[in-house]
Formats: structure tokens, sequence, C-alpha cells
């Protein structure tokens, strides 16, 4: 079994996984052994990492999407684990719960330890919430959202055994080969957002190929190309059969077995002594463009009053804390400052009034109608907003009621008039 190596304090890096143009052929994993269990499956203890086999379909990697998550505590930017079970629950696509000695077997691995492994669920709902819900926004069953507790138990900075590394275990060349960063001072594997957006665009790829979630799983697992030589070689399945397609490594198997052992631990814990965290309270997570000239991360927790530890802890990305120039800045920070860009820009002098003043001719720049209000894009700020409308930032800003230091939402709406 390969083993996570604990990063020194300040030498965290970030997530990011597949995806770019190119195809890549597929190896499947053969360095984990799957015969016995994890110390994290037998009692709940950190997990050890299995290496990840390289995709081979490409993906074009998801831009950052802030999610609306459900149930979201008022203005606290607070949320329960109750309302990420609960989506995790409808949106699962099952069979759950077979009574199959494999998945048997495996949730006693798991939960052999219900305290403990309830207790590691309660350290891992922020990411398991801000995974989950891309996994709801692009559709794809919510299984998906559990292959990282596999992978690396949730733990962004996790490095395997080979080299595996972040929350997907993804190799170097896997990761390059499918879009993700890595340059001097930034290692875009362990960046969460870029990780996730691309094992979840290279997963609904295969879901579109399969039409089965297990399938889709297994490709990941193993390659898509192995996957499907395997069923065309085993024809029709057979009634009750678990081990189909045919021929796969005992390792594939087991990688369907373990997912659903976990959402029938989740969806029926009463039944195996298990209690969820569904009270505790964390603070929901969201993907955020920094500008290009923040720094480092302790100058972004400085800023917004954010436990600069906390704020490393889930951008293990950039070496010492720093934001190295041309890297990505998608930073996972609280949802409830979900904004793409602070609404702090200096005031801005028209280039026409200085024009106008010396009496020269120049073309009027036409506004673009409105029906009275805008909702806040990618990429949108407020004197842009105030630009495009033919407003002024004054008046753009009393409308809504901001201040100078006021940040703008993904999806908000913005008064346009009184």
């Amino acid at each position: 079994m390969s083993s996570i190596k604990k990063p020194l304090p300040y030498f965290i890096f970030l997530a990011a996984v597949f995806l770019s143009a190119c195809q890549v052929p597929v190896k499947p994993n053969r360095s984990a052994v799957d015969t016995k269990p994890t110390p994290t499956e037998a009692s709940a203890i950190l997990p050890v990492v299995s290496q990840k086999p390289t995709p081979d379909v490409p993906v074009n990697i998801v831009e950052a999407h802030v999610i609306e998550s459900p149930v979201v505590l008022a203005d606290t930017g607070k949320q329960t684990g109750a309302a990420v079970f609960k989506r995790l629950n409808n949106n699962f696509s099952g069979p759950i719960c077979n009574d199959s000695a494999a998945i048997n077997l495996w949730k006693k691995r798991y939960a052999g330890n219900p305290k403990s492994f309830s207790k590691h669920l309660g350290e891992i709902l922020p990411l398991l919430d801000y995974v989950s819900a891309e996994v709801e926004r692009r559709k794809l069953p919510a299984e998906f959202a559990l292959i990282p507790i596999i992978e690396s138990w949730y733990q962004p900075h996790a490095v395997g055994s080979g080299g595996p590394s972040g929350l997907w275990q993804m190799i170097g060349s896997t990761a390059k080969n499918h879009g993700v960063k890595i340059q001097a001072g930034y290692d875009g594997r362990f960046s969460v957002v870029d990780s996730t957006d691309a094992a979840l665009s290279y997963l609904g790829t295969l879901q579109g190929m399969f039409k089965d979630w297990q399938r889709a799983v297994m490709g990941y697992n193993a390659g898509e190309f192995r996957i499907l030589r395997a069923i065309r070689s085993s024809g029709n399945k057979s009634e009750g059969e678990d081990h189909w397609p045919r021929g796969l490594s005992p390792i594939t198997y087991a990688y369907i077995a373990k997912l659903q052992a976990l959402s029938c631990l989740m969806n029926q814990p009463e039944k195996n002594n298990l209690s969820l965290p569904n009270s505790n309270e964390f603070t929901a997570l969201a993907a955020i463009l920094v500008e290009a000239n923040s720094g480092n991360l302790d100058s972004i927790a400085k800023r917004y009053q954010l436990d600069a530890n906390k704020l490393k802890q889930n951008n293990p990305a950039y070496k010492y804390g720093q934001i190295a120039a041309h890297a990505p800045r998608r930073i996972l920070m609280p949802k409830h400052l979900a904004l793409l860009q602070p609404i702090n820009e200096p005031p801005t002098t028209s280039i026409l009034a200085s024009v106008d003043s010396e009496k020269m001719s120049v073309p009027e720049l036409q506004p673009e109608p409105h029906n009275g209000s805008h909702e806040v894009k990618n990429g949108d700020t407020l004197s842009a907003i105030a630009k495009r409308y033919g407003l002024s930032l004054h008046n753009l800003r009393k409308f809504n009621g901001l201040g100078h230091q006021a940040m703008l939402r993904i999806g908000q709406t913005l008064k346009l008039s009184l």
C-alpha cells in the first residue's frame, strides 16, 4: 500500500486533476493492494493513499463556478452536515446497500470503529460539501463525490507512494497531459478546485460513454479502453454477477465495492451502528478568483480576517503560500466571500470628460439597454458594470447600498436604477 508523506508546515501544495485536448494512454493501477484493510478502513484512522491510473479521454477544464448550496444558515456562511448527506443521498444512483459479501466487507473495514469514522467524516465536511455540490451541478452520480475518500480521505496535501498527489491522487504526467498547471512555486495537482474540475469532467465523459456509473468508475480506475475491451469479450452480464465485465484487476472490482459500501453507510447509518455528523456546523467553501497582485495566502487571510493556517491547508498548491507569477489564482475560500473580485477599484477618471473639457469632438459611448437589473457573471467588476450601462460608479454603489470595500458575488442581482 502507498503511504502519505506528511508535509512540512509551510510546504503545502494545492491540487488539480485531468483534462486537455490530447489523448493519453491509460495504464491500470496495480500498485495498490486491496486484500487487506487500510488503517482508515479498519479503524477510521488516517488513510493510506492509492495510486491513480492515467485517464485516456481529454476533457475541457470547467471554469471556476461558485455553487449555491442548499441550507446555508443566514448570513453566517455556516452549513450543517445534514445538508451534505441529504444532497448525497438525493443523488446516489445506486444500487445502495446490496447484500454483497464484498460490500459488507468494506463497510466493516471503513466503519469498524463507528465513532472514529464519524469523526473523520465531520473533519472533511467542508471539502465533501464543495465536491458534492460540484457533482450535483454537473448532474453526475453522487458516488463520484466519495472517490476522494478512497483516494486520500479528502486530504488536499496527500502524497502517495510513487508520486500520486492531492485529493484525487494524480501523477504529474497525467495532470500535465490534462491541462493541470505545474510550475515553479505551484503544483496544480494539489488544488482542490482545479483537480475537482478535471476529475469530474473526465468522469462525466466516462458516464456519457458507458451510461453506467459503475463502468465509468472502472474506466476512471483502469482506463476506458481496458473496460471497453473487457465488455466486448465478456458478453452479456449474468443475473447477480458482481465482477462484470470479466477479466479486470481485483483492485478495479474492489473500487466499486468501496463506493457502494460508503454510500450504504451514509444512506443507512443506523443499520450500521453509525451516527453521521449531521449536526456539525462548518463554513461552506467556494472557488474565488483573487487579484493578480494578491501576494500570498497570509495577506489574503489578513485582508478577509480568515485563519491563515486553514487557508493554507485548503490551498496547498502554492509553495510557502506564495502566489507565484502566472500561477492559477482560484483560491478555496469561505463561500460567504464568494466573490470574484473586491469592489475597491480606485475612482476612475473618464477620458471622455477630460476630452470634453478641452472642447474636442469624440464619439459618445452608447450605454447598453437594460431591464433595471444586472446579474453578476464570472469576471464582472463594479466599474465595468457601471460603464456598460452608462452609470457612474457612485450611483451604482448608491442604488445597491454598497460601500467602497463591498464585494460582488456570482449570481448577485444589482439594481441599475432606484
